[in-house]
Formats: C-alpha cells, structure tokens, sequence
C-alpha cells in the first residue's frame, strides 16, 4: 500500500512540475529539409520533413506527400522511443513504425500512434499548413481559418496561416476581423508587425480595419516595433487627416520620446501634408516629455507656412518645454515667419516664463525685429520686456524697440515708461538718448513722458546728458 501512496505521490509531483516547466522549440532547414525539435524536462518530439505533405481531413493520417516528398517523427519518453517514418514510392505512401530500434507492423500500432500524435504535430509545425487552410477556407471561408489559426498556439506557426489566409480573396469587409483575430492571439510583437508590415496595404483600405491595426499596435510592448508599423503605415498610403489622426493617437501611446519624434518627423518629411495634419502633429508633440525631442518635432513642423491655428498649437506645446535653451529654439523658429496678431498675444506670456535673461532677451528681440504689432501688442510686449533683471539686456530690447520704423506716440511713451524699471544710471541714459530724435518732434505728452523717465536718474552728469540730448 505505501508503494501504491508512493507513486500516486510521484506521478503527482511530475505532473506539476512539467506543468511549471516551459517547453522549448527549435526550427532549423537545410536544403529541402525542414527539422523541428520541441522538448520539456521528460519527452522530446523530433520532426524532419521535405517536401509538401498533405493530410486527412480529421488531421489523423498523412494522405499525400509530393514525389520528394519524407516525414519522420520520433517521440522519447522516459527512456521510451518511438518513431514513424513515411517516403512515397511511385504513387504510394510506405510507412514504416518502430518502437527504439525495433520495426513493429505499422497497422495497427502505428497508426494508432499517428492518429494520437499528429493533430497536435499539424498544430505545432507549419506542416501541411497550404492544405489545411485551403481545407478550412473550403469550409468555412474566412472564420473557420481564423478559428484554427486561435487553436494554435505557436506565434510562428499562426503567423504562417495568417499569412497565407491573406492570400486568399478574403473580403474587405473582414479585414478588422482578420486583424482583430489574428493579433489578439499572439503574444510576439516580432510576428505581429510581420502580418501587419505584410497586409498594410490591404488593411489600410478602410476605416474599420486602419482601426484594427492601431488598436493591436497600441497593445504591443515594443515601441520599436510600433514605431516600425505606424511609420510604414504612415508611408504606404496619402495621408488624410482621419487616417493621420488614428496613426497620431496611436504614436501618443508610445512610450519612448526618441521613437515617438521619429514617427513624426517621418511624416513630416512628406510634401503632401495639410495644415490640419501638421496642426495635428503639433498637438501630439505635447505627449513628448523630453524638452530636446519635442523641440526638434515643434522645429520640424515650424519650417512649414501653417495657419494661425496650426502656431497656436505649437505655442501649446512650447509652453510645457522646461528648458530655456530649447524654448527659446522653438519659439526663434516661430517667428521666422509673420505670425497671427492673436498668437503673438498667447506668445507673449510665455516669454515670462524664459528664467534667462539672455535668452528671453534674445526672443523679445527677434520678435521686436520681425514682427508688426498693434498699439496694444506692442504695449504688452513692452512690459514684458521690463520684467527682465538685467538692466544691460532691458537697455537692449527697449534701444532696438526704438529703432522700429512705424513707431507712434503710444508706442514711444510705452517704452519710456518701460525704461523707468531700469536702475542703473548709464543704461536709462542710453535708453533716453536713442529715444531723443523721436520725443523732440513729438507731442508734449510724449515730452513730459521723457521728462518723467529722466527724473528717475540719480547721477547729475547722466542726468545732465539725457536732458541736453532732448534739448538740442
């Protein structure tokens, strides 16, 4: 009785630990040869193959098999060894059965075995794939193949029936089935780009299915292999804005800022594009936390002429930039163009929010340099300019200011004002002085507005100076 206990015990401890262990699998060609070799810690199949093997319709006996056609399959088992072995003579299939090395009647032993063995044999390898799905598709047309492509489990294998049920003429109107399906049951982001990269051009061709696609890529861990299908999804057929905008929500799931500027500025390479699609593209920019990459995206998509509310997404997503280098970079490669008096008012905040002086020097003088603004604007822009720390760089911007042409009263007395915030002597003399040629032929409003600012000079000689400059 305890023998008995001992191996109820035994057999129950093997079981488990099997089911813990994983099994592994090889596939190796040579020449014509095909060999598969799966093994867990107590039995081991071995699987050579040539040629084209067909098999029953119950998937319990091998049926034909070409003229060079061979199939072996050996099991081991606790020390046990079995083996059939099948060649075609003329028309004729001989098979042969042993048991180790000994040759047993292949009826009905081996048979009996085949029929055991074979349906998880077709299962596991690609082996008479063409015939089985031609089989299924008979059947059934395009659910029977997805269903059996489900009973597999080997990614590799599925992903060779995918592939050749994509060779028949399956219906559009399926296409996000096929796709759903087909992703939905592998777990190898390797074969999934593999049947997406492959039918991309077939998917593409409706909503449903374009869906489909970015919903199994968004699924996916590997942003390599995301960016990859979205990249050649992007590229393989005329963006539209719909389309643009499944591939972006799709990019946004990207984890990886590097991999996520690379979709986007792969696309930005395109001529086609339209303004919303840019727009769009600055909008998922703000998904991208890296100051560095969402500046090189936002300066990509800048050197195109886009419309007020394509800048006004790009000045959305400058604001998120922490990095004074890289803001001001953005924002430079704004203003290369003339820009919507209505984005210069959104843009001029963010311009406070530049900690360097040096740099928030540099873009409110570029945007004095390049920009037309109304009395209110230029205003706004002023006192922005006087939150600036450094009475060097606030000399600067308030002397180029001066030296705009279409300069008027409200716009001088702004800066006078403006000059006021300066606290060192000699850089609100300069200031005053550059301001002289224009207060002289002014109203006395714009006068006593120069006067008010020269008070503010504690030096009688910088004082002196200013007040002489007015006088001449």
């Amino acid at each position: 009785m305890r023998f008995v206990y001992f191996l109820l015990f035994l057999t129950a401890a093997l079981q488990g630990f099997s089911q813990s262990e994983s099994v592994s699998m090889s596939i190796s060609r040579n020449d014509a040869k095909t060999t598969y070799r799966t093994s867990d810690p107590f039995n081991s199949f071995n699987i050579e193959t040539r040629g084209t093997i067909e098999v029953s319709d119950d998937d319990r006996d091998i049926s034909s098999m070409s003229h060079d056609g061979y199939f072996e399959v050996t099991k081991t088992s606790f020390g046990s060894k079995r083996t059939i072995k099948i060649i075609r003579e003329g028309s004729v299939l001989i098979k042969r059965y042993y048991e180790g090395r000994t040759e047993v009647n292949f009826d009905p032993a081996g048979r009996k075995w085949l029929a055991e063995i074979l349906p998880e044999v077709v299962r596991t390898t690609t082996i008479a794939a063409e015939s089985r799905v031609n089989r299924f598709y008979a059947k059934g047309g395009t659910p029977a193949v997805l269903a059996e492509i489900e009973a597999i489990r080997s990614d590799h294998v599925k992903s060779y029936y995918a592939r050749l049920l994509m060779k028949k003429p399956v219906a559009e109107k399926d296409y996000s089935l096929v796709v759903t399906k087909v992703t939905g049951n592998m777990s190898s982001d390797h074969y999934i780009t593999e049947f997406l990269e492959n039918n991309l051009d077939k998917f593409l061709k409706n909503k449903e299915a374009t869906e489909a696609v970015f919903a199994a890529t968004n699924e996916m861990g590997s942003d390599h292999y995301k960016t990859q299908i979205i990249k050649e999804a992007l590229r393989a057929q005329p963006p539209s804005v719909e389309s643009v905008k499944i591939a972006l929500a799709s990019a946004a799931e990207i984890n990886s800022d590097h991999y996520k500027t690379e979709v986007l500025t792969s696309l930005m390479r395109q001529g086609n594009l339209t303004d919303d699609i840019v727009a769009e593209m600055i909008n998922t920019s703000k998904t991208i936390q890296s100051d560095h990459y969402r500046s090189v995206v936002l300066t990509k998509a800048l050197e195109r002429d886009l419309s007020p509310s394509a800048h006004q997404r790009a000045v959305e997503s400058v604001k998120d930039i922490h990095s004074d280098h890289y803001k001001t970079q953005v924002i430079k490669s704004l203003l290369n163009k003339s820009i919507d008096e209505k984005v210069l008012a959104e843009l001029l905040p963010v311009t406070s929010t530049i900690g360097s002086d040096h740099y928030r020097s540099e873009v409110l003088t570029m945007l004095l340099d390049r920009q037309d603004f109304s009395d209110a604007t230029f205003e706004q822009l002023v006192e922005y300019s006087a939150e600036i720390e450094s009475d060097h760089y606030k000399s600067e911007i308030l002397r180029n200011a001066l030296d705009r042409s279409d300069l008027n009263d409200t716009k001088i007395i702004a800066l006078l004002t403006a000059a006021k915030t300066i606290n060192s002597d000699h850089y609100l003399t300069e200031v005053l002085v550059s301001a002289t040629s224009r207060v002289r032929t002014g109203n006395e409003a714009l006068k006593n507005a120069y006067r008010d600012a020269a008070r503010k000079i504690d030096s009688e000689t910088y004082y002196g100076r200013a007040m002489r400059a007015l006088d001449r």
